[in-house]
């Protein structure tokens, strides 16, 4: 079984891991399904790691249940490879505050109410969410970089390429790095 993130850039899974802590290889047939290393055609896992398909692998390790698959992924749970997958989902791709996705999505659903019974207010209201949007990405885009966050990162939260991130959020101030005069 595989998990998929909310931006479809990390499917995760458990891993197998070897007695020894190492993960073990792809099967003959390229499978690494943690099920399938129960010692019959190869080496048995003692236990399984949160996985992804950006390479990451857990640190943490948890012992596996050849007979109790849901126990041994633990979805839902507050520990095991599936909790540690999404650690790592939220590190890689930023945490939004739920508070904050819940104040965008009422925003916007009111928004929409709104063009049923009054479209130009509705209107109006689009066009300062979008200037406020706006403002605030590019607040938000330079201050990631000001954290010496890279383009590709910054691309990556906005959805857009390291060139544009760069292009729209780059500073094109003068200064002795550019070879400018000061």
């Amino acid at each position: 079984m595989s998990w998929v993130d909310e931006s479809g850039r990390h499917e995760g899974f458990p891993a197998a891991a070897l007695a020894d802590g190492s993960e073990p290889p792809p099967l003959p047939d390229g499978r690494t399904t943690w099920w399938l290393y129960n010692g019959a055609d190869g080496p048995r896992a003692a236990a399984v790691r949160g996985g992804c398909s950006c390479g990451w692998r857990g640190e943490r390790v948890h012992l596996l249940d050849f007979g109790d698959d849901a126990a041994t992924e633990a979805v839902g749970e507050a520990t095991g490879p599936f909790a540690d997958w999404e650690w790592h989902v939220d590190l890689a791709e930023g945490v939004v505050p739920p508070e904050v996705e819940e104040l965008v999505a009422a925003l916007v659903g009111r928004i929409c109410d709104l063009t049923e019974s009054k479209p130009y207010a509705a209107a109006r209201a689009a066009a300062r969410f979008e200037r406020a949007a706006g403002a605030t990405a590019l607040m938000a885009g330079r201050r990631a970089r000001g954290n010496l966050m890279t383009w590709e990162y910054i691309g990556r939260a906005f959805g857009c390429e390291p060139e544009e991130a760069q292009e729209r959020f780059g500073e094109t101030l003068p200064g002795p790095d550019r070879g400018d005069e000061p």
